[in-house]
């Protein structure tokens, strides 16, 4: 029952209309609180695999922005209410040729504070300049920049160290637009074990197409075709081309963005000025390029790809509502974890195919097909390979070759748990530390694995550590296990005093 302010008497009245303003004040200050808001942050995350000098860095784009920095940085987006507490899913958001670290946050661009509104997940945006996130061919070098590397190598785990982000594969997107959607297409197919669902935007999605060959050094702002990709007829070439690349999106989410070249002004009106012919025409062709890498993902069995084509041109207004779209439709919807059967594609001297780390030694003068069916592997294609499998098992060849994988891991876990002292019936923090041999063959901290400590389980961080809060039933021992797939489990036992 509400209250009669007539009846209550004016102290009263005047005592209630005080709290009740002192209430809304405290929600409206609750509600604006930066601790609870979108929180953009720029990271440095420079690194040796690229070097910034020799690369093409955007300058302002618009009035809101200054001068490049001239270093590798990140614009990470923090969802509202963000706790290093939980764990959040990732989305990796490209930017095309011409633009940079910034252009998705700026709001006269990408807007993305607005164009992401409501994304529970971190936005890691990097930066790109406009090297085509491959590893350039450089006359057989493969490095000086290599953009493939760098994602892989130093700015994933740099984002994974700094934010505290899930580990399962469905958590991951990625998506970009233009340079950026072929970043998209590249970069889901050499880490398919890694991302989810990937979106490109007007992507570039052929580079072995004459139109692309012909205009490319234009988009890689004058740096010739041939010093990336090497020629068009050659095997690094084909090995970086998405329509080539089909078997390796079998089990990712796939939604494509593009338009038609068709005018539509009623979201952008200066597609009916001459000045936008160029951009029409550049997204019809970008269209002819993601019909057959749509076709290819589909012909190797993908169920999952949802091809969008509306009207329009190359430009900003239509890339921020085929990204809401795609958020619309879920980013991080289920996905397959691990497949017992996989085909992986490539041209790359080193990289993850799905559970296994691979590298060559030299480097490879044709591309290389991984097929694995059950524990059966087989690869074909030129070269000397190492290998080190999902098990942990290591072990190099000639190619081609075939090969049955071990069943049982050949890596343990390694645990430290501390704490204070343990006593019956009372709560108590546990933490513990796990490391194990990653794929360079080095024991180091062990993200994901499953820690469970007197009934409480919990997952391990990026640092290898888990937490967890306790109450010992009984005096004498209390058993901490640790695992997780691809290693031996490991265990201990605490003492619980009465």
């Amino acid at each position: 029952m509400g209250t009669d302010l007539r009846r209550s008497g004016p102290a009263n009245a005047a005592r209630i209309l005080i709290a009740a303003v002192t209430l809304s004040i405290a929600l409206a200050l609750l509600a604006g609180s930066p601790a609870t808001a979108q929180k953009l942050v720029t990271i440095d995350a420079s690194s040796s695999y690229v070097d910034p000098s020799n690369q093409h860095l955007a300058g302002p784009r618009t009035e809101n922005m200054g001068p490049h920095p001239g270093k590798l940085m990140a614009n990470v987006l923090l969802p509202d209410g963000y706790t290093p507490k939980k764990r959040y899913p990732m989305l990796l958001l490209f930017h095309g040729s011409g633009e940079r670290f910034d252009s998705w946050a700026d709001p006269l661009l990408g807007d993305i504070k607005n164009t992401a509104k409501g994304l529970n997940a971190v936005i890691v945006m990097p930066e790109g300049a406009q090297g085509f996130y491959t590893d350039w061919w450089n006359d057989g070098e493969r490095k000086d920049p290599a953009w493939e590397d760098y994602i892989r190598e130093a700015l994933l785990p740099l984002v994974q160290r700094k934010f505290s982000i899930r580990p399962e594969r469905r958590y991951h997107a990625v998506a970009g637009f233009s340079m950026g959607g072929f970043g998209t297409w590249l970069t889901a197919s050499q880490l398919p074990g890694f991302f989810g669902t990937a979106v490109p935007l007007s992507a570039f999605a052929s580079i072995r197409n004459p139109l692309s060959v012909a205009a490319f050094a234009t988009a890689a702002g004058g740096t010739p075709y041939t010093t990336i990709y090497g020629p068009s007829t050659g095997f690094y070439a084909e090995g970086h081309d998405p329509i080539a690349l089909g078997p390796n999106y079998r089990y990712t989410n796939l939604d494509v963005y593009t338009g038609d070249g068709q005018p539509d002004t009623s979201v952008r009106p200066q597609n009916a000025e001459p000045g936008d012919q160029l951009s029409l025409l550049l997204e019809g062709v970008l269209k002819g390029q993601n019909d057959d890498a749509v076709d290819a993902a589909k012909a190797a069995g993908n169920p999952n790809v949802d091809y969008t084509v509306h009207k329009g041109s190359h430009d900003w207004e239509f890339w921020r509502p085929d990204l809401k779209a795609a958020i619309a439709k879920g980013l991080f919807r289920p996905a397959t974890a691990q497949p017992t059967s996989w085909t992986y594609r490539t041209a790359a001297s080193e990289g993850q195919a799905w559970d296994i780390s691979f590298n060559f030694g030299p480097a490879p003068t044709a591309v290389t097909t991984f097929e694995r069916n059950g524990r059966k592997l087989k690869v074909s294609g030129e070269g000397h390979l190492n290998i080190f499998d999902g098990n942990g098992c290591s072990y190099a060849a000639d190619l081609p070759f075939t090969r049955t994988l071990p069943a049982k891991p050949c890596r343990g876990l390694k645990l430290k748990a501390a704490g204070k002292k343990l006593r019956k019936g009372k709560r108590a923090t546990v933490t513990v530390t796990v490391k194990g041999m990653n794929s360079a063959g080095v024991t180091a901290p062990v993200d994901a694995a499953r820690v469970t400590v007197g009934g409480k389980s919990a997952l391990t961080a990026y640092n290898g550590k888990a937490t967890l809060k306790v109450k010992p039933k009984k005096a004498g021992k209390l058993a901490v296990k640790v695992t997780k797939k691809g290693y031996r489990a490991a265990g201990r036992k605490l003492n619980v005093r009465r």
